[in-house]
């Protein structure tokens, strides 16, 4: 009897120490943002340097997009405003079953919730793909600046010689 409750207790610290090591030891990857809400909600910020965890700082301007790699569940991230030198620190968790997630710094400091979100690429590019069907309908090519089209079967008129 004892004997069972012995390796019962060694399978229990087992697997205890292998959800330990899941949680602890995964690795997500965080996409730190600074884009303007496209609905004008809240802006991009002008100049900051962010942090997260121990990671080396990085300078982030409007419309820039970088990422950190990072192990574990719960982080602290330091956002330092260039233009009056404030500092923000907050602490919050990514999700177990997110590899990758989008955290809007712009949001996090207008104080909207969520600012993290779960990212996927083919979410990224269904939206560069409406972006640039966008930008193709505005777009007209073989076309003068006017906007006439042009006569791809008329031959170029040579310009007149100079009597000297």
């Amino acid at each position: 009897m004892k004997r069972i409750i012995i390796r019962s207790a060694l399978g229990l610290l087992y697997v205890l120490l292998l959800v330990l090591m899941l949680v602890t030891g995964k690795r997500h990857t965080i996409l730190i943002d600074n884009k303007a809400d496209p609905n004008g909600a809240f802006g991009a910020i002008n100049g900051m340097s962010v942090q997260i965890d121990a990671l080396e700082a990085a300078e982030y301007y409007p419309g820039d997009r970088d990422k950190a790699v990072v192990k574990g569940q719960r982080h602290r991230i330091r956002v330092e405003l260039f233009d009056d030198e404030k500092v923000i620190e907050r602490d919050f968790r990514i999700p177990l079953n997110q590899d990758m997630v989008l955290l809007s710094v712009p949001k996090m400091l207008a104080g909207i919730e969520p600012f993290i979100e779960p990212f996927t690429v083919q979410l990224e590019q269904a939206s560069m793909d409406q972006t640039a069907a966008q930008n193709e309908r505005h777009q007209q090519f073989g076309s003068d600046a006017e906007g006439l089209p042009l006569d791809m079967n008329t031959p170029a008129q040579p310009a007149p010689a100079a009597n000297p």
